[in-house]
């Protein structure tokens, strides 16, 4: 095994690590926002349902595999050691910071800047389909937590407008009072796990792309670019995700639990359906949804629509930020890397 093959499996590796660190918070926010269950309660589950979503990818992440190894650039451009190192680089730099941090950010997004920052300085403009990024990334990327804030949103009015009759039903069953609440809390935690389930179904393809199409560049290890033959690409990304959930990015998860609005359990099952019908339904399609963005406007959804402010300090703007920057630092930080393994290399 060359050093170059050897770096992308570390670096992989360390991106997947991280994924689960940061991501783990947008499944199981609403379980711990509004005190289901305490924070290590709520990780064990996240991560169970994450790392079979990350499983069900062998099945089902074919699509997300094809974009994010080959999808996004011209047929001309040469795909090489150096540019899958760079592009991988530039997103795990910037995850694993902001994880330090405790910002939610995009792993979706990162991996698209670091393959646009790496492809740029690779082969320049010509390098890229600004269609196909334009309209299987950029689009679903964008649209993602708009739909989610507006998906939620009218869920909540919904759910109003058939309180009144429930209740009403309830009582003229003879239903104990408890009894919704007790659905309710039920249904919290089934939705978070699928939501989790989602996460790693649409991220863990997204990541092992990058190993499995440097192991096609590979004499030694000449494997196709197919969910088929990169079974092992995506056991590790899924097992090391695990792990990362479990080591847990306790900040993030206090941001999004307590610092983007007031929970209770109908809210939290809205949100959390919400998110998973959303990423869900993208995954086969091969549209790389961030469910970063997706669960973030959910919650943004509930807090306009109920009018309801935060536990904590309000964290909207700093989760806005993060949303506009990441793509941004990802390829700054592949490009440079790219450009310094160039110099190296000519040297």
């Amino acid at each position: 095994m060359g050093m170059e093959l050897f770096l992308i499996i570390t670096i992989v590796a360390l991106l997947a690590w991280v994924n689960g660190a940061n991501d783990i918070a947008k499944g199981i926010a609403t379980l711990v926002g509004n005190g289901t269950t305490r924070a290590r309660h709520a990780v064990l589950w996240g991560t169970l349902w994450t790392m079979l979503g990350g499983l069900a990818a062998l099945i089902w992440g074919a699509a997300l595999i094809k974009n994010f190894s080959s999808g996004y650039l011209a047929t001309a451009f040469v795909v090489d050691d150096p540019f899958i190192l760079s592009s991988i680089a530039g997103a795990a730099a910037w995850v694993v910071l902001a994880t330090r941090y405790g910002l939610p950010v995009s792993t979706t997004h990162a991996l698209l800047g670091g393959l646009v920052g790496a492809a740029l300085i690779g082969g320049g403009r010509a390098a890229l389909r600004f269609d196909a990024i334009t309209s299987k990334a950029l689009a679903p990327l964008l649209l993602g937590p708009l739909l989610a804030i507006g998906v939620t949103s009218l869920c909540i009015l919904m759910f109003r407008a058939g309180q009144k009759r429930a209740v009403s039903d309830a009582n003229r069953h003879g239903h104990q009072p408890d009894e919704g609440g007790r659905v309710w809390i039920s249904l919290h935690w089934l939705t978070s796990g699928i939501t989790s389930f989602a996460r790693g179904l649409n991220d863990t393809p997204k990541i092992a792309a990058f190993l499995i199409l440097a192991l096609s560049l590979s004499p030694q290890m000449n494997t196709a670019i197919s969910p088929g033959n990169g079974i092992w690409p995506i056991l590790l990304v899924t097992l090391v995700m695990g792990m990362g959930c479990l080591w847990g990015g306790f900040k993030v998860l206090d941001r999004l639990a307590y610092q983007i609005t007031t929970l209770s359990h109908n809210n939290g099952v809205i949100a959390n359906a919400g998110t998973s019908f959303l990423v869900l339904a993208a995954s086969p399609l091969g549209l790389p949804v961030s469910t970063t963005h997706v669960s973030s406007g959910a919650l943004m959804g509930i807090r306009w629509t109920e009018r309801l402010k935060p536990r904590k300090m309000d964290a909207l703007g700093i989760i806005l930020f993060g949303w506009v920057i990441t793509l941004p630092v990802a390829a700054i930080v592949a490009a440079i890397t790219l450009t310094l393994i160039q110099t190296f290399h000519g040297a």
